[in-house]
């Protein structure tokens, strides 16, 4: 209970606190300012909205919710801990309405707390959640930037996206380096460092593509080169992610994703239709966390003597 404590302790500090409550009001001020200037934008958009594909993206990110947890599964096998990928993907899945309480940071306490019930150490509990934070935004940036180099023209966005690919390959590599340093009594690190990536790589693009899906669906096929549309929301999710104070991102995911995300409509409109995709994740979690549940107590029967 003291890690816990000192958990909570670290990610609400007063000062912390402080500028949350100041910096909430105001992106929610942001995006109800953007949601009346594109008012009368948003009902022709909603009369062709595609609902076939605005449910493929709810289960393409579902989708990604069970694949998150082959990353802990990899680092799991670093740590030399005895879990398997049912324990630790219901872990995950189990606790995702956790992470819409204030604060966003309690679906992290509750995974760590469930890692403390099963008797893993409190260091590599902290080692698991943070490595996994760190390979999350390195990939995000990495494959961001990898795919605004294939779709722009332009020589300083492609200096900034080239300087951005080699900040999080440089990233990975030491976080790897690190890993390998600290885990030299594990058997095989290596491969499971490599799974890590790879996991990590694939929940990216799942995500990605959900958001595509969801773009598609609101805008068409022929809204944007769907490059610098993917691009633009791993950029803007891994800038929502270093600002602390902001809640998963709130109005900074937007404002970023507003003047990254290619589009003839008005920005007020782009950071609307942005922050429609919590609702497609906010579906996607629910029914991964639904299909959880129900997998949970299935195999809790079929354990019972």
């Amino acid at each position: 209970m003291a890690a816990i404590a000192r958990l909570r302790e670290l990610t609400t500090s007063p000062w912390l606190n402080r500028l949350r409550r100041g910096f909430i009001p105001l992106a929610l001020l942001f995006i109800a300012y953007s949601a009346y200037r594109a008012s009368d934008y948003l009902l022709p958009l909603l009369r062709t909205v595609s609902v076939p594909r605005l449910l493929l993206a709810c289960m393409l990110w579902g989708l990604a919710q069970w694949i998150g947890p082959l990353a802990s599964l990899a680092m799991a096998r670093i740590l030399g801990i005895r879990l398997g990928y049912r324990e630790l993907a219901l872990i995950s899945v189990l606790r995702l309405p956790a992470k819409y309480l204030p604060g966003g940071i309690w679906q992290s306490v509750a995974r760590f707390a469930a890692y403390q019930r099963l008797a893993i150490k409190n260091s590599d509990s902290m080692t698991i959640l943070v490595v996994e934070h760190v390979f999350a935004l390195g990939t995000s940036i990495a494959l961001g930037s990898a795919l605004l180099l294939l779709a722009t023209h332009s020589v300083n966005t492609t200096r900034i996206a080239a300087g951005l690919l080699a900040l999080a390959i440089i990233g990975l590599l030491l976080a790897s380096a690190w890993l390998r340093y600290k885990q030299l009594h594990a058997r095989g690190a290596l491969p499971w460092i490599l799974n890590l990536a790879l996991s990590t790589c694939l929940f990216w693009m799942l995500a990605a593509a959900s958001f595509c899906v969801y773009w598609i669906a609101v805008f068409g096929y022929d809204a944007a080169d769907l490059r610098l549309v993917g691009s633009s929301y791993l950029l803007s999710w891994a800038a929502g992610f270093v600002v602390i104070f902001s809640p998963q991102g709130l109005g900074v995911f937007e404002w970023v994703a507003g003047h990254l995300m290619p589009s003839t409509h008005p920005l007020s409109v782009v950071v609307i239709a942005v922050a429609g995709f919590r609702m497609i994740a906010i579906i996607g979690d629910l029914s991964a966390w639904s299909l959880g549940l129900a997998l949970s107590r299935c195999w809790s029967r079929g354990s019972e003597p």
